[in-house]
This record gives structure tokens, sequence and C-alpha cells, in this order.
């Protein structure tokens, strides 16, 4: 469960947990912003925008991170509009669904620890082959490219810092030779975060809350709820990002 803090001590309670809950940020979505560079300070590097993530009786949304492959032609040059490795992202809840929608979080660095010891064969493939992160999106909408994304789902950055990854779309790299062994061991790791979620306790983002997590560490998802909910979601890459 996420530490409670003030905006002043935020920063702390996100550096020691890797997560913080900051209650009473007010209603207004543009408060992310303004959160973000206060907790993180000089070190941001990049925002992204502002993104509704609420909706109306919406099924249970499994453990995942943020990233996106986005890209778009402002002026002859190619903008990304969304990063794969977006490293922070700051949620704001300015009205919960009547019924569900409680979120969950998963320690990625704890359960990859644990499989190191449980399933050394999963540890051994998601920490050295690649995948196709997006690979069953054949048809990907306007703005994704369609160059395969390879990645691990368990990489490190040339500064050292972990990122634990999770995709519903992850496929074996085109034509690998041990595609059908891959694909297992992909299904297998779903198989796991699946498992994860549900044991994972729940805690229920009220209105006015704001929550900062270490989206390199932290794999989030939520129940599913009824009735309307109204979030905003900021994903931000900073100077230790990829």
């Amino acid at each position: 469960m996420p530490r409670t803090a003030s905006v002043d001590d935020a920063r702390e309670v996100l550096a020691e947990d890797g997560v913080v809950r900051i209650p009473g940020a007010g209603l207004d979505p543009e408060c992310l912003v303004v959160t973000a560079a206060r907790v993180l300070g000089g070190r941001l590097r990049e925002l992204f925008g502002i993104r509704p993530q609420g909706g109306t009786d919406s099924p249970a949304l499994g453990l995942h991170n943020d990233g996106a492959y986005l890209q778009g032609d402002v002026h002859g040059r190619t903008v990304r509009l969304r990063d794969p490795d977006e490293d922070y992202l700051l949620m704001h809840c300015t009205s919960p669904a009547p019924s569900g929608g409680d979120s969950v979080l998963v320690d990625g660095y704890a359960l990859v620890d644990r499989l190191a010891t449980d399933h050394p064969e999963l540890h051994a493939f998601v920490t050295g082959a690649d995948t196709d992160f997006f690979g069953t999106r054949v048809d990907p909408p306007r703005g994704v490219p369609a160059t395969p994304l390879l990645r691990r789902m368990v990489e490190y950055t040339r500064g050292g810092r972990r990122a634990v990854r999770a995709s519903d779309y992850a496929l074996p790299v085109p034509r690998v030779p041990e595609w059908d062994e891959h694909l297992a061991r992909i299904e297998e790791y779903a198989d796991l975060l699946a498992t994860a979620s549900e044991a994972a306790p729940r805690f229920r983002m009220d209105s006015g809350d704001l929550l900062i997590l270490d989206n390199y560490r932290f794999l989030h998802g939520r129940d599913a709820f009824s009735g309307s909910r109204t979030l905003h979601v900021l994903s931000v890459r900073t100077t230790e990002a990829f």
C-alpha cells in the first residue's frame, strides 16, 4: 500500500518506496504538472500531455507499466508524442467510481527477484531474451510505427537503473528460431502477473488524490468499475530514463 505524504515530503517518500500518495491535491488535473515539477525537480526532462483515463462501466485493467510508441510529424521533424521508456507516472482522481475501480500495485523488483529463485528458467527469459513488445498490434493505430519494438521484460539503463515491464501485446521476435518456446514463456509471465494481481492488496483513490509511482519498478492495474470515474494521467521522463 502506498504511503501518504504532503507535496513537501513526497520526494523523500518516492525515493524510499518508489511510490507516494498525495491527498488533497484539488480537483483540477493541471495539478499533475505542478506536482511533477515540485517532486522531481531538476531531474525532469520531458512531459507528455495530460490524458483522461476514466470512463464508464469499465472492465478490469491488468498489471502493466505505462509507455507508448507514438510519433507525429511536426514541421517536417519526427516527434515522439509518447515514449516507450517513460519512467514516472502521475495519476490524479477527480471523482472515483461509485462501485469498484480499486487500484493495485505490484513491486516489479521484488517479483523479479523472487523469480530468480522460484522460477529460474522464466527469470532467464525475462532478463535475457528480446520480445516484440507490441507484436500483436498487427494493424496499429495512426501514429504508431510499424517497425517492431524489440526489448526485454527486464532491462537496465546505462546508469544501472532496473526497468521491469509488462505488455499485453508482446510476442516473440519475428523469425526467432525459438518462437514456440519464447511464446510459452511470454504466456507463463502473463499468467504469473495475473496471479500476482489477484493476490495484491487493493486501495481506493479518492477525490483529489494524486499518486506518483516509479514506472520502471511498479506494475499497476485496477479492478472493474460501474458508473463513471474521472481520472487523469501524466507520464514523464527524467534524466535517469533510457
